[in-house]
C-alpha cells in the first residue's frame, strides 16, 4: 500500500484499520516487515517528530469546523526564545530571531491552544538555584503574550533574561485530502 505524500504534511498520522495477509509464507514475511516499518514511522513520527523548529506541523488533530461544517486539520508551531526580556517587552515577527512561529495565516486559521514554559538552568549540579514554570496566554504574573496573525509580543513584569523560553501554538487550519 503506497501513501499519498502532501508536501505540507511530512508524514502521515493515519495508519490502515484492515489489512489483507498473503498466504504465501515469503509473501506474508515481506508484508509484516513492511507493516511494523509503517508502523514505526507513524508512532515514532508522533512521539519525536511532532515539534519542529520553524514550522507548522500537522499533529494528527482532527476538529468539526462550525460554519463550513467540515473536518479541519490540527497543527502546532513552537518558537525557542534564548532570553526573554529583562521587565520589558520582546516583539517576534517574520522579520525577527527568531522568527514568528507560524506562516500562511488563512481566513479559516483558528487558534486554539497557545502555552509555554520558562526555564532558569542551575548553574551547577544541585545547585538548587534553577528555576522552571508554565504559564498560559495569561497565567503567571511575571509573563504574559499576545499573539496576533503577524505579531508574538511578551512582556515580562520582573527581570527573565536568564531564562529560556518555548511557546506552543496549537491552531487550527484548513483540511487536506477531502477534508
Amino acid at each position: 500500500m503506497t501513501i499519498p505524500i502532501n508536501p505540507q504534511e511530512p508524514f502521515t498520522p493515519f495508519l490502515p484499520t484492515t489489512y489483507n495477509f498473503p498466504e504465501e509464507e515469503d509473501r506474508a514475511k515481506t508484508f509484516l516487515q513492511d507493516q511494523l516499518a509503517q508502523h514505526s514511522d507513524v508512532i515514532n513520527d508522533k512521539k519525536i517528530g511532532v515539534y519542529i523548529a520553524g514550522i507548522p506541523i500537522l499533529n494528527g488533530n482532527k476538529h468539526w469546523y462550525g460554519n463550513t461544517q467540515i473536518t479541519r486539520n490540527g497543527y502546532q508551531s513552537f518558537v525557542f526564545i534564548k532570553s526573554l526580556p529583562n521587565t520589558g517587552t520582546l516583539t517576534i515577527n517574520a522579520n525577527s530571531s527568531p522568527s514568528y512561529p507560524i506562516s500562511d495565516i488563512q481566513p479559516e486559521f483558528l487558534m486554539w491552544n497557545v502555552w509555554g514554559t520558562a526555564s532558569k538552568p542551575p548553574t551547577a549540579l544541585n545547585a538548587g538555584n534553577g528555576d522552571f514554570f508554565s504559564f498560559m496566554a495569561q497565567g503567571d504574573s511575571r509573563i504574559s503574550f499576545t499573539m496576533s496573525d503577524t505579531v508574538l509580543t511578551i512582556t515580562t513584569t520582573t527581570n527573565l533574561s536568564a531564562y529560556y523560553c518555548f511557546i506552543v501554538a496549537e491552531f487550527i487550519r484548513s483540511g487536506t485530502n477531502g477534508f
